[in-house]
């Protein structure tokens, strides 16, 4: 118990001492890898990143990370295509969604994201698809540099 423990909290200090988490997480049957949701469980800690106290007013849960200016950068990648927000496949996507809300629990709300679809296709749309998630990457460089900056 004391080993597992111990990688929790080298994983939850690496979370606190980062100000940009930048993810990999590909679509595995509508969600995320098994090891990256076992990432979620190590660093969703009560009294590390989220708070509770069964005697406190309203919810009992309240968020650690709030105030320390997080933002996530998720990048994944889906055989299928039209998972992204109003796609016919949006219901099913669980992976930016589950992460956006594991996260928000803790209190790092700003998530972008960028995804490439179509693998399973290998044509023209793939094509397509990598290189508007590159713009998108770039787009996302240049918006997070001019946060920073500014």
């Amino acid at each position: 118990m004391h080993k597992v423990l111990a990688e929790s909290d080298a994983l939850v200090d690496e979370l606190l001492n980062a100000d940009l988490l930048v993810l990999g997480v590909p679509m595995y049957n509508f969600g995320p890898p098994a090891p990256f949701k076992a990432y979620i469980d190590n660093i969703v800690r009560v009294g590390r990143t989220f708070g509770f106290d069964r005697s406190r007013p309203g919810l009992p849960y309240w968020p650690m990370l709030s105030e320390q200016g997080k933002r996530i950068v998720l990048l994944s990648s889906r055989g299928d295509f039209g998972y992204e927000p109003g796609g016919h496949m949006a219901g099913m996507n669980h992976v930016e969604g589950g992460i956006a809300s594991a996260f928000k629990y803790l209190g790092v709300a700003e998530l972008h994201s960028a995804a490439i679809e179509y693998d399973e296709f290998a044509d023209a749309r793939l094509a397509q698809s990598i290189e508007a998630a590159e713009g998108r990457v770039d787009a996302l460089v240049n918006e997070l540099l001019a946060a920073t900056s500014s």
